[in-house]
């Protein structure tokens, strides 16, 4: 069981080309690119590895604008030279996927310019919880006559966050019954040790089965935690949570950023 946190970074970008004595490119009126890159990170189902896809696809699309240039010319088409490198030419997609001391740079190509591609990588990083990493998900397309056209992601600290809570009992909400079982939010608290409270995830309520069997009286919460470029406010959005009978005694939970 695993909890996913999906990040999705869309560009649409013009691909403002200079080729020399060409005035239609240099005006960026020749070709657009259209790419987008997508990081998915996710907890692992052992509560201790950190699963990252990074993701980048996209196209290039020629544009070939008439510019009249007077009586004596009339018509020309001055993105014609440089489209017709384009048709020859081919980019290169580069991922960095880093978490932690895994992963790493990687790169797929050369893909003809004018064609849709998508490549993508996917790393599994062994992740102790509480412990702070690193994250990089990063991804370009490098254009060999512009250089790079297109830039997604982003560096971030992520973090398992682990939390013991406690049952408060009700009152339910937000109820979906079913033919044969009934989920609700149940209020909790958390239930960690004087020092390490209060702790980075620190939720309010769980969702969890109230029928036909009670709810647990306690539950272990591992959640994904971010702080994007190692400041500011961090978020956890979610979080897998495991049921746990009672009694149990109050841990020290992950209390890193709070």
């Amino acid at each position: 069981m695993k909890w996913k946190i999906t990040f999705a970074f869309v560009f649409v970008v013009a691909c403002w080309l200079c080729f020399p004595g060409n005035a239609g490119a240099q005006q960026g009126y020749c070709f657009n690119s259209s790419y987008s890159s997508y990081t998915s990170t996710t907890v692992g189902s052992d509560h201790a590895s950190i699963i990252q896809t990074v993701q980048t696809s996209g196209y290039i699309s020629l544009n070939n604008p008439a510019v009249w240039a007077g009586p004596l010319t009339g018509w020309i088409y001055p993105c014609t030279g440089s489209n017709n490198q384009m048709l020859s030419t081919s980019h290169t997609y580069n991922i960095r996927n880093l978490v932690g001391s895994t992963g790493g740079n990687y790169s797929q190509g050369p893909t003809p310019a004018l064609n849709y591609n998508t490549y993508s990588i996917t790393i599994t990083a062994p992740a102790t919880p509480g412990t702070v990493y690193s994250s990089d998900s990063t991804a370009t397309v490098v254009c060999p006559i512009a250089g790079i056209i297109f830039t997604g992601g982003g560096s971030n600290f992520i973090e398992i966050a682990y939390t013991r809570l406690f049952n408060m009992g009700g009152p339910w909400t937000n109820c979906t019954i079913g033919k044969v079982t009934t989920v609700c939010d149940i209020p909790v608290k958390s239930w960690c040790g004087m020092s390490t409270t209060p702790p980075d995830y620190n939720p309010t309520k769980v969702r969890a089965m109230t029928f036909p069997f009670a709810p647990a009286s306690f539950w272990d919460a591992y959640a994904l935690c971010i702080r994007p470029l190692g400041f500011g406010p961090f978020y956890c959005p979610g979080a897998v949570a495991l049921d746990l009978p009672a009694p149990q005694d109050a841990v020290d939970c992950t209390h890193n950023w709070q």
